[in-house]
């Protein structure tokens, strides 16, 4: 029974774990979600408590039916002492007849056997044995019912090994009393133990349990099938209950990948439920975060910070949207190209903030001369473009007209001064499909250059016939062969000398830059340079100087050569937000300490982009690069920047250096920016060194350091020596 009992359980138990089952009836069932896993321990503890109730109630019955036939068996015991006690006495088999057809009534009652008092001989039996061999009693078994535990009026034994647990079998031993003889009379009243008790044999009475446990068993079986269906039930609607209450945790799972791929156009739902409405609350909050921190900066990428304005690369972006407009709808559109006549007079005299104001004032005024759909950009520096949309030919001439009697209308007013102030505007049609972004903007800017040239605070419309459009074509070719230049990696660095006056053993040297032309011969800055600036190709060109710079200085200082160079920088490298950390990359990629790079801007760049320049400039300063000002003189208005300017060395122009020797106003102006460089703790360098008797002059009025062609022509390797100086120094004694 046993056996039977373990296989319905495993039949019921299989049934139970198979997973088939449980994906049928609870639908979404598997995989590694927490709904799954919720369901998975929903139904490991269903499966528990079915098999913990069955196992409890298989215990608690069998327990209840083992304590009622042990009872029976005590009541039997009892009544099998009384009808079998004549046996001993009779030695005959009727009353084991009589017996036998007795407990017949009863199927429970396996056999009953009676044993002598020595437990080893059978002095009868009755029920079916069967056939089986019932082994005889044990001395152990005979020593216990031989002395019973004090107070127990009967005792009795139970074996559960006979024939299998399904059969219980009782021991008991058959007791007589008989009264003590004590004199005469053989018995005493006084005697405190007036009887004798002996056992004159025992009872084996074995009960089969199978019957009622077969009840038992049927009755469990339709009852655990019962408990199981309920519990199919309980599963199925605790899964759609707890399916329904994770059902909006679930759902943000959605916004959450989308989340994760970058999408930050998500809008969270608000649960209900206190807990998940939290995190729904939460996750709006980061992504409105996300938002204005991506609206932040994609208005710092795209605007100019002093004006609001967009900046260049936001315009150039817009533009050859346009370009593509107008080639599909077959209109016309316009782009002005801005440049204020008198910002540096404004600037020199002023100062920074004045300009600041100014231009953030003309910015406001494009702004407001133009249509929604228009864009006006700070293009760099003093320079504004404009791009009129769907707008004809005779549109555009008076939107200049309107942005000329603007500036002309406009008063700038600092303390007691009063200011007015033009601007050159050159216009050029985009046409459908005949222009580039970079002829369109190269027409706009020879055409403004056009009208200052004819007088300044006008406008000029870009006509492409005669010289104008041989002088485009001709800046076309040369910027897409910069561009290729750059992307193939083939520009050229040359070093220039320059050398100190005290001690000519020092190595000093300004990198300088060639381009290989179409024809294969090396292409001066003079030529290619200003293509560069116009069509906004300078920080591409400065970034590239830098990076080749550096590694050619970390090349020459591993061989043993302790040398110094000089890197110009263009004005468009100042509007670059990322070339200052270029440069520190740079220098750490190389292990160059950073006092052995000097950069040089000229003066008009530093005083047309000054706060730009002073950020920069201090910015390698702060990392122990210096600095120098180049072309200084151009400007002479400006000497009251350089005590805001952290640079090191001063670049005297070389139109006053290489006259200086034959005109005494270009030998005046020399001395004096020595000697203001001086007085501000400042090292001067002459350019364009060109005879002894300059060099003897600059030394005598204490310049510190000497560059020109006569001390060295630039070269692609650095020189041993340079026996010019040594001698011009003999020389000069």
């Amino acid at each position: 029974m046993r056996r039977e009992w373990k296989t319905m359980i495993g039949h019921w138990t299989g049934h139970l774990a198979d997973a088939n089952l449980w994906r049928r009836l609870v639908p979404g069932l598997g995989g590694s979600s927490l709904v799954s896993r919720l369901l998975g321990l929903l139904m490991l503890g269903a499966v528990a408590v079915y098999l913990i109730v069955n196992i409890g109630l298989w215990w608690t019955s069998s327990r209840l039916i083992e304590d009622n036939l042990e009872k029976q068996a005590v009541r039997w015991l009892a009544e099998l002492d009384e009808l079998g006690t004549p046996l001993y006495a009779s030695q005959g088999g009727r009353q084991i007849a009589n017996i036998d057809k007795r407990i017949r009534h009863f199927p429970e009652i396996a056999f009953i056997r009676y044993y002598d008092a020595s437990g080893s001989k059978v002095l009868g039996e009755a029920g079916d044995l069967q056939g089986r061999e019932i082994p005889p009693l044990r001395p152990e078994q005979l020593a216990r019912l031989q002395q019973p535990p004090a107070g127990v009026d009967r005792n009795y034994l139970v074996d559960r090994s006979l024939l299998g647990s399904a059969y219980l079998r009782f021991i008991s031993p058959i007791r007589v009393k008989s009264i003590r003889s004590d004199g005469l009379l053989n018995f005493s009243l006084d005697s405190d133990k007036a009887e004798n008790e002996k056992i004159i044999g025992y009872i084996d009475l074995s009960i089969d349990s199978g019957y009622y446990k077969e009840q038992m068993i049927r009755s469990m079986a339709s009852g655990s099938l019962i408990i199981a269906v309920l519990l199919l039930f309980a599963m199925f609607f605790g899964s759609r209950m707890i399916r329904s209450a994770l059902a909006p945790l679930t759902e943000l799972q959605i916004p959450l990948e989308r989340l994760a791929r970058g999408e930050i156009d998500v809008d969270v739902k608000l649960a209900k439920d206190r807990e998940i409405a939290v995190i729904g609350d939460a996750l709006n909050t980061t992504i409105r975060a996300l938002k204005d921190r991506d609206e932040t900066l994609r208005k710092m990428a795209e605007s100019d910070p002093l004006t609001g304005l967009v900046n260049r690369s936001y315009f150039l972006r817009e533009l050859e949207r346009e370009i593509e407009h107008v080639s599909h709808d077959a209109v016309e559109s316009a782009v002005f190209f801005i440049d204020l006549d008198q910002f540096k007079y404004i600037n020199d005299t002023l100062g920074h903030a004045a300009g600041d104001k100014l231009l953030v004032r003309v910015a406001e005024l494009l702004k407001s001369r133009v249509r929604e759909n228009d864009v006006v950009s700070r293009f760099g520096g003093d320079e504004f473009t404009v791009l009129a949309r769907s707008v004809s030919r005779e549109g555009a001439v008076d939107m200049a007209n309107a942005f000329n009697q603007i500036t002309r209308d406009m008063r700038l007013s600092e303390g007691d001064k009063v200011f007015s102030v033009n601007c050159s505007i050159g216009i050029a049609m985009i046409r459908p499909g005949r222009d580039t972004a970079a002829e369109v903007l190269s027409h706009a800017d020879m055409a403004c250059f056009d009208a200052k040239s004819h007088g300044r605070n006008r406008f000029q419309m870009y006509e492409e016939s005669g010289e104008g459009k041989k002088e485009m074509a001709q800046d076309i070719g040369w910027f897409q062969h910069i561009k290729q230049i750059i992307e193939q990696d083939r520009f050229r660095l040359v070093y220039q000398p320059i050398v100190n006056v005290l001690n000519p053993e020092k190595e000093s040297y300004e990198v300088l830059l060639r381009m290989p032309g179409p024809n294969g011969d090396l292409v001066l800055p003079s030529i290619f340079l200003p293509v560069a600036q116009r069509f906004g190709l300078m920080a591409d060109i400065d970034r590239w100087v830098i990076t080749h710079a550096l590694k050619a200085l970390a090349e020459f200082r591993a061989a043993g050569r302790d040398v110094v160079f000089s890197i110009n920088l263009s004005g468009q490298s100042l509007e670059d937000a990322s070339m200052l950390q270029l440069i520190r990359d740079q220098l750490e990629r190389n292990r160059v300490p950073p006092g052995c790079v000097i950069f040089e801007i000229t003066e008009q760049t530093a005083m047309r982009y000054l706060e730009k320049a002073q950020r920069l400039i201090q910015g390698l300063v702060d990392i122990g690069c210096r600095f120098a000002l180049d072309d200084f003189g151009t400007g002479f208005s400006s000497f009251s920047y350089l005590k805001h300017l952290p640079v090191e060395f001063i670049k005297i122009d070389g139109s006053f250096v290489k006259n200086m020797a034959r005109n005494t106003i270009d030998e005046t102006m020399v001395l004096s920016i020595i000697q203001i460089a001086r007085s501000l703790g400042k090292q001067t360098i002459a350019e364009f060194v060109g005879d002894e008797k300059t060099i003897a002059m600059l030394k005598a009025s204490g310049v510190d350091y000497l560059q020109g062609f006569y001390i060295g022509v630039p070269s692609e390797r650095l020189p041993t020596n340079l026996r010019v100086v040594s001698d011009t120094k003999k020389n000069a004694g």
